[in-house]
């Protein structure tokens, strides 16, 4: 069970399903509001106060991707994950890279969704790590990382694949060990949802004194510049 402060904004035009779904999450302890259209969920998730946004694509005005670019470029930073019946590699790419944090296709077992909110939930609401004397770098609680006053925002997901590299840096860290202790997965999701993260990581930490390289066959490793 969840507490009742645990908002999830569910974004839905299917009323039988979102009546489903908001009843199922409303017994597991979670506060519940319900909206079906893309203004009206691009205008709650700029209030800020969310916990956890899930998402359709296929809403009456707009696509959801088109709330997540606008929500990401806002730099609200409310964990998304996509609700949809785009079951194609390249639907799923697409979302994680304007901005989605997990993607689960319709139709689905509802005991997964909720592991799969769970696990945002506790990756959002993790412990957030300080500056090291051996790591030039801050990650601050507002998911912005800082490095010799040049500082860039983070999706909940890319801090977390940070941190895990962080606590860890110098050592080859394993994908599962990525899937669990970064995503809080014990299973394998299904796509390359460590990659896509990863590259806009990197993007992202251009110029800054570290580096996040591939071990072919073992895994990721991050390593201060000298």
């Amino acid at each position: 069970m969840y507490p009742g402060g645990v908002r999830v904004l569910l974004v839905e035009d299917n009323p039988q399903l979102a009546g489903t779904i908001a009843h199922g999450l409303g017994e597991d302890g979670f506060t519940v509001d319900l909206v079906d259209t893309a203004a009206q969920a691009i205008a709650r998730g700029l209030r800020r106060d969310l916990d956890l946004m899930i998402l359709d694509l296929g809403l009456p005005d707009r696509d959801g991707l088109d709330v997540l670019r606008e929500l990401r470029a806002a730099r609200v930073h409310v964990p998304v994950l996509v609700l949809t019946a785009r079951d194609a590699v390249e639907a799923r790419v697409m979302a994680l890279e304007v901005g989605a944090d997990d993607y689960l296709v319709k139709p689905f077992a509802f005991a997964e969704l909720v592991a799969r909110i769970g696990a945002l939930i506790r990756r959002a609401g993790g412990p957030r790590w300080a500056p090291s004397t051996e790591l030039p770098l801050e990650m601050h609680d507002d998911l912005t990382i800082e490095s010799a006053g040049k500082t860039v925002g983070l999706s909940p997901r890319e801090y977390a694949l940070l941190g895990c590299l962080v606590r860890r840096r110098g050592e080859v860290v394993s994908r599962a060990e990525i899937l669990r202790e970064a995503f809080g997965y014990d299973f394998d999701p299904g796509t390359n949802v460590i990659d896509v993260h990863l590259t806009h990581l990197r993007k992202k930490l251009a110029g800054f004194p570290i580096v996040i390289e591939t071990v072919r066959g073992a895994g990721i490793r991050l390593l201060v510049n000298a």
